[in-house]
């Protein structure tokens, strides 16, 4: 990680502060929390697991105290979070589904470009091995969502809570839904009879849904009144995220150290606006030095598109620009 990278990373680092220490109130602790293994990335890059906390007090004081660039909690229940994961001694597990908008979304293909991490010349997918500018192999890629490919991943997300529902007979309360705080949905299941579930059986869930491994023909022969209707609800979920058990996955209400924004829980998918309700940090300008920023709505406000440029931004923006290695803080902020 070079200097100027480092010192752009103290200053979201403050801009994440802020949100811990100002929404430390409003920030849910999972249920048996004492019972949970945590873990979380630094802003030096460093990842550090096996941590537990007795009360949602001394988690959330952990938070403020060290402000993580992110923060996981494990699906998994145990007797001793903190032990070496062989004796941690598994009691049960959430079932969890992600859905990614990579994976569902034709159009963010069409959207997302590579960036040189050196010169910051830009262009269209698929990426070159080197810079045509400047010869660096040092390229990024970076997705970039539209309201079409929100759509999209949204419409996955509500086909999702309706297979769960209709198929599996689970009841809204069970479901809880969040989005990602960057560009998908988070699923976690709260059915008791589910936690006791082994990963084969988890394996058979995400083969159910995503049809993947699902013999067609000899469904259609056996029940052709509802081979359409099977057809319709497949849904790709990433299966690791399910059929691990001893994952740490995403924790809900934290900052995503990818885009700033926070994994927020959904009430209502179909009125869901993930680049408003999950925007958290302030409104405050910041200066930027954008190297290339495609446009992009929050808060009903559009944002570029500015290509090597000056410009002020609240730093919700700002901060999710650098992330995404597009921009720069002009001055520490």
């Amino acid at each position: 990680m070079s200097m100027l990278e480092m010192e752009q990373l103290q200053t979201v680092r403050k801009f994440f502060r802020w949100y811990y220490f100002n929404y430390s109130e409003k920030i849910k602790a999972p249920e048996s929390i004492e019972s949970r293994e945590f873990g979380y990335k630094d802003f030096n890059g460093s990842m550090i697991r096996h941590l537990s906390f007795k009360s949602e007090g001394e988690y959330k004081a952990f938070l403020v105290k060290n402000v993580p660039k992110s923060v996981y909690y494990s699906v998994a229940f145990y007797s001793d979070p903190t032990a070496p994961m062989e004796s941690k001694g598994l009691i049960k597990a959430d079932v969890a589904f992600d859905i990614d908008i990579k994976d569902v979304s034709k159009k963010i293909k069409d959207n997302s470009f590579w960036i040189c991490k050196n010169c910051h010349t830009y262009g269209t997918l698929p990426a070159p091995k080197s810079c045509p500018s400047c010869g660096s192999e040092d390229l990024e890629e970076v997705e970039w969502v539209c309201d079409e490919c929100l759509s999209d991943v949204k419409d996955a997300a509500i086909t999702l809570s309706d297979i769960l529902t209709e198929d599996f007979g689970l009841s809204r309360k069970e479901i809880s839904i969040y989005f990602s705080g960057n560009n998908g949905y988070h699923f976690y299941i709260f059915n008791e009879e589910m936690r006791k579930l082994g990963q084969q059986e988890r394996m058979e869930i995400v083969e159910y849904i995503t049809m993947n491994g699902f013999n067609q023909s000899v469904f259609y022969k056996n029940v052709p009144e509802s081979g359409s209707l099977i057809n319709r609800r497949k849904v790709t979920i990433d299966p690791n995220v399910t059929v691990d058990i001893r994952r740490i996955f995403r924790a809900p209400d934290s900052l995503h150290d990818e885009s700033g924004l926070a994994k927020k829980e959904v009430t209502s998918l179909d009125l869901f606006d993930p680049f408003k309700e999950a925007v958290v940090l302030p409104e405050e300008p910041i200066e930027l030095l954008v190297h290339y920023m495609p446009a992009i709505k929050f808060r009903d406000q559009t944002f570029g598109p500015y290509k090597k440029e000056k410009v002020k931004v609240p730093a919700y923006i700002a901060v999710y620009a650098v992330l995404k290695g597009i921009a720069e803080f002009i001055d520490n902020q």
